[in-house]
This record gives structure tokens, C-alpha cells and sequence, in this order.
């Protein structure tokens, strides 16, 4: 890796850790600057603006999501397991990828939601691709027999957008304790079944 990589993996990785915990509208220049020990012209250097430095973020961030919460699917069992292991590294994300704070998808959609360009249209893309992986999941689930064949994957999919978002809302904002175990509760419910304490 040339030093202008690890200078630019090093911004990033600041960038991300910095969205994750003042949104995406919060990654700025010059604080960014500061944070990393650079001049912010120097920052300029490598992304030229203040939206190509958070579309760089989204970019970063996206792979980290999909090494962290997707990528271990591969390994699980097909159907329900897998689904499930979905569901579960996601709720834990950003804290598995070492990253402070709540999930900066969720906070730059609520920040983004209104707005036009390519940072929403960038953020509307990961969410649209973690759909189609998510629904996969779903219809796997069903042709394994752990769902019911009249399953409404989109609608499944809703739900369990639904219950991610809540535990965002209660570990994050409200800093229920019981927060995980809520949105553990939503998954049986929502597969159809009782967990064993």
C-alpha cells in the first residue's frame, strides 16, 4: 500500500468512526482534519469536497457492513439460521467492526431523507442492496420450510427493518438496557416462534 493509501485508509477510518457518532452532516473538513493531524488543505488533497468525503465515508463504510454483517451468512447454515445470524450481527453492528457509536446508515437516512444528489442516492443504494440480500435470506427461509410458504417476504422484510430501527431508537436514544432483548423478542415473534430462556 503507497503512503497515500494508508493516508487516505486513515482518514477514512476516522471519517466513519466520526459519522457513526455525529451523523454524516457531522463529517466536516476541517474537524476531520484536526482529528487526523492535518492541515485541511491537505485533506482537501484527497477528496476535494466536503460531499466526495462523504461519499468516500458511505463507501468505506459499506464494506465494513458488508465484511461485518454479511459475509458470515456464507457460513451458516441455509434458511432461518442464516437469516437469524443476519439479524443478529446487524444489531450489533457498528460495535463488531470496532466502531463507536450507532449505526451511521440509519442516521444519514434520517439526515438525508429530504434531499436530492449523490449522497442520498449513494445511501439509497446500500440500503436497496442489503434489501435484495435480506429478501433472498427470507425466501430461502421459506423454501427450507422455516417460514410459511404464503410468507410476504417484502413485508417480512419491512418488519424486520422495522425492529432494527426501533433497537436503534432504544439502545442508542433511550439506552434501554433491555433494548437487545426487545428486538430478540420481535425476531421469534416475527418467525413464528417462542425463544427458550
Amino acid at each position: 500500500m503507497t503512503k497515500g493509501a494508508r493516508t487516505r485508509s486513515t482518514i477514512l477510518q476516522a471519517s466513519v468512526e466520526m459519522a457513526c457518532l455525529n451523523g454524516l452532516a457531522g463529517v466536516s473538513l476541517q474537524p476531520l482534519a484536526d482529528r487526523v493531524g492535518m492541515t485541511k488543505s491537505g485533506l482537501y488533497a484527497h477528496f476535494g469536497s466536503k460531499e466526495a468525503l462523504q461519499l468516500a465515508t458511505l463507501e468505506s463504510a459499506t464494506d465494513r457492513f458488508l465484511e461485518t454483517v454479511v459475509a458470515p451468512s456464507k457460513s451458516e447454515a441455509p434458511g432461518l439460521p442464516r437469516l437469524e445470524g443476519l439479524f443478529e450481527r446487524w444489531l450489533a453492528w457498528p460495535g463488531n467492526a470496532g466502531l463507536p457509536g450507532q449505526c451511521l446508515f440509519f442516521a444519514a437516512a434520517s439526515e438525508f431523507d429530504d434531499a436530492d444528489g449523490p449522497v442520498r442516492d449513494r445511501l439509497e443504494r446500500t440500503f436497496r442492496e442489503f434489501r435484495q440480500v435480506s429478501l433472498q435470506l427470507i425466501a430461502s427461509a421459506v423454501r427450507h420450510g422455516h417460514l410459511p410458504p404464503a410468507t410476504d417476504s417484502e413485508q417480512w422484510f419491512h418488519n424486520l427493518m422495522a425492529l432494527r430501527q426501533a433497537h436503534h431508537w432504544a439502545a442508542g436514544f433511550m439506552r434501554d438496557e433491555k433494548a437487545l432483548e426487545r428486538a430478540r423478542a420481535g425476531f421469534d415473534r416475527l418467525a413464528g416462534r417462542r425463544r427458550v430462556a
